[in-house]
């Protein structure tokens, strides 16, 4: 029975809904502390440590009530003092100008008689200030405004002032009680301050010392402090230093002992446990729950988006996915029960090799972090098992393409333990973690390495006869002679199997050469003309002597060369090939052009006279370019054997001439722009192909002349 879209939306939905809960369950059980059924009152027979660092409530409150007392009372300057301080001294220099507007005047004294002159001119009489009355007036005045009594001596000293002189010591006064007023000065402060401006204007050699001081004496008269007791401030720096304290609080580190066996629980002792969650409530803990639900949702969610958007050609089918959520499940499930015990341990190394090994080194590194972060709520969120994590995972899957060869299964186990070890022990050193506690968690880490790497190893072909994925075993196992699809293409195409294993040579060798995967590249090579089956006596390569194309027309004959790719994938989904061997035999003639059968049937149609001109689409192959390094390779050393077969070049020279010219047609026809190769890339795969040849040419490379080979002394 076909499934409908709708019917499979929800299988999708129902398995990804179980996955969730069953991840959830896995974390939670994992993350939740060990819980003990005591009360205050009770003996404790356990040792309980802090399983995390937490605040000591009561020594914190105790040292914040030490701070609230310490804290002294705040007074503030006032606005309205300093505002009403100015406005007497305005109102103070105003009284003095006002009186010396008006002045009282002396009366003059009386001329003595003299011979009348007539033609003298008469001398008029200058009325003079009476000074003394001048001051009087001032004194009255200031002393009605504004109850203030000032000496005789200072107000004589404004009534005599010139103008520009009485200016200059209002200016002052004015500027100097602004300052003062500007900031906050208690009695003590303002005494000081009046000081020290009047010794600073003193000192000035321009300044009249008589005008200094009177100065001084009228600030002295008119400011007064200008603070208040201000309770709420107070009030406010009592609540900082408390809130001071307790942002800083006394605590409690991880690893510390609280009870020791056979102590007598305390209340102090019994918050202290509640607040560690350690007390057994036989309630379910719904906000750890939503904790860990946000965190598995986000990193899940950044998960499944690098998968779609970055691995879809990688992961194709529900074996791939399912595959790969065993890879991430089976280390979650096991750290679920060792972190308790050791929460270095966590085996995200076997995740680690897997998805390396079948999805590649990015795709291995990214999950892994993935999953590391998922299980961080098991290690009570330790940094330490997050970095040693990132870095033994980075390491198993750098590693991981050793694999190919059983005598590397060594290297890979010491390297990624020993990584683990100086990873632990480096951060251990910083933290500054006892000897007895850096042997311990290195050896936890490196153990934990260790069996990860032998678990991954010994779990592929378990993943490879459930998945049919690509592993480095897998693709051994296709590369052998003894294959089902080898076999047949050796018996029923012979010149096709000769020329794939020539081809197999070159891409494995430039493969290698530019640090691509070269065994893929070789199996693909095995098997890109796998489609030629289907008609091999259509492919020259396999005739002997008749040529059916002669017999056919240039459009047929191009139909059936053209159609052996997707021919070749069929076949390969029949025989179960992985989906990176079924891209490369799609791949490896990309869009390129059929010119032999262009030409002819450009030639055809010129001698019937037709003047209708054979359309050049027909004409080229229609499936993709090579999208990966190892398809390129492969497309490259496919057209190279074929035009070395078909001309018959024997020396390294023109073999290099018509590699080089095979290149620059496939740059022209745009199709290595989607594999991923560079120009370097591309020159290096020239020189491994020569390389190749030449020993099948059993000739030595010329060296450039610039780099001569140095000949050993004999």
């Amino acid at each position: 029975m076909k499934i409908t879209a709708r019917v499979r939306t929800l299988l999708f939905a129902l398995v990804a809904a179980l996955l969730l809960v069953l991840v959830l369950i896995v974390i939670y059980s994992g993350s939740i502390p060990q819980k003990y059924l005591l009360k205050p009152g009770d003996v404790s027979p356990y040792d309980i440590i802090a399983p995390r660092s937490i605040r000591d409530l009561t020594e914190t409150e105790r040292r914040a009530a030490r701070a609230v007392a310490e804290v002294s009372d705040v007074v503030l300057r006032s606005d309205q003092i300093a505002a009403s301080v100015t406005e007497q001294v305005e109102l103070f220099i105003s009284l003095i100008e006002r009186q010396r507007e008006t002045p009282p005047m002396l009366t003059p004294a009386p001329t003595p008689a003299v011979t009348p002159d007539a033609n003298a001119t008469p001398i008029p009489v200058q009325p003079q200030i009476d000074v003394t009355a001048l001051a009087d007036q001032i004194t009255l005045a200031i002393n009605q405004r504004m109850q203030l009594i000032i000496s005789h001596n200072d107000a004589l000293h404004f009534a005599q002032a010139s103008d520009d002189r009485l200016a200059s010591m209002t200016g002052h006064l004015r500027s100097i009680a602004g300052l003062i007023m500007a900031e906050r000065v208690d009695q003590a402060a303002l005494r000081n301050t009046i000081s020290d401006k009047i010794n600073a204007l003193g000192m000035s050699l321009t300044f009249n010392k008589e005008d200094a001081a009177v100065i001084e004496r009228a600030l002295t008269l008119l400011l007064k402090p200008n603070v208040v007791y201000d309770q709420v401030a107070t009030e406010n720096a009592r609540r900082a230093a408390y809130e001071r304290v307790h942002n800083n609080p006394v605590m409690i580190e991880k690893g510390t002992r609280i009870v020791s066996i056979d102590d007598v629980i305390t209340d102090e002792t019994y918050t202290l446990l509640q607040e560690l969650d350690l007390i057994d409530s036989g309630r379910f803990d719904y906000t750890h729950m939503a904790g860990i639900l946000l965190l598995v949702l986000l990193v899940c969610g950044l998960m499944v988006f690098y998968v779609l958007h970055y691995e879809k050609e990688t992961i194709t089918s529900i074996r791939d996915a399912t595959a790969l959520l065993l890879a991430l499940m089976i280390p979650l499930l096991i750290s679920s029960s060792i972190t308790r015990h050791a929460t270095l341990s966590p085996p995200v190394y076997f995740a680690a090799v897997l998805i390396a090994s079948y999805f590649g080194f990015r795709a291995a590194v990214i999950l892994s972090l993935g999953l590391s972060v998922m299980i961080l709520p098991m290690t009570n969120f330790n940094p330490v098992f997050l970095a040693v994590a990132m870095l033994g995972s980075l390491v198993a899957a750098l590693f991981a393409r050793g694999i190919i060869r059983k005598d590397n299964y060594a290297f890979i186990i010491l390297t990624t333990s020993g990584v683990n070890i100086l990873a632990t022990l480096a951060f251990s050193i910083l933290q500054k973690e006892s000897w007895a506690d850096m042997v311990l968690s290195s050896g936890y880490t490196a153990i934990s390495g260790a069996l990860s790497v032998i678990a991954a190893i010994g779990f592929m072909p378990l993943f490879e006869m459930l998945f049919n994925s690509v592993s480095p075993l897998r693709l051994i196992e296709l590369s052998q002679p003894g294959h089902p699809l080898l076999k047949r293409l050796f018996v029923e195409a012979p010149g096709t199997s000769q020329h794939s294993m020539m081809v197999a040579n070159l891409a494995d060798s430039a493969a290698a050469a530019i640090g691509a995967n070269a065994l893929l590249a070789r199996v693909g090579a095995y098997y890109h003309d796998i489609g030629k089956l289907e008609n091999p006596q259509m492919f020259t390569e396999n005739q002997e002597g008749e040529n059916p194309h002669d017999q056919l027309s240039p459009d047929k004959s191009v139909a059936i060369i053209t159609g052996h790719p997707d021919a070749g994938v069929r076949i390969g989904r029949r025989y179960r090939l992985p989906a990176p061997i079924l891209r490369i035999i799609h791949e490896h003639h990309g869009t390129t052009a059929q010119v032999y059968f262009l030409h002819k049937a450009r030639q055809l149609a010129e001698n019937n006279g037709d003047s209708h001109e054979p359309d050049p689409g027909q004409y080229t192959y229609r499936c993709p370019v090579p999208s990966s390094r190892e398809s390129a390779i492969v497309m490259l050393a496919d057209s190279m054997e074929a035009a070395m077969k078909s001309t018959g070049v024997n020396t390294v020279e023109d073999a290099e001439k018509l590699l080089r010219k095979i290149v620059k047609s496939k740059n022209e026809q745009d199709q290595l722009v989607s594999s991923g190769l560079s120009f370097k890339d591309v020159e290096t795969i020239i020189q491994a192909f020569i390389q190749v040849y030449a020993g099948h040419f059993h000739e030595r490379i010329k060296y450039p002349d610039d780099q001569p080979v140095r000949q050993p002394n004999l």
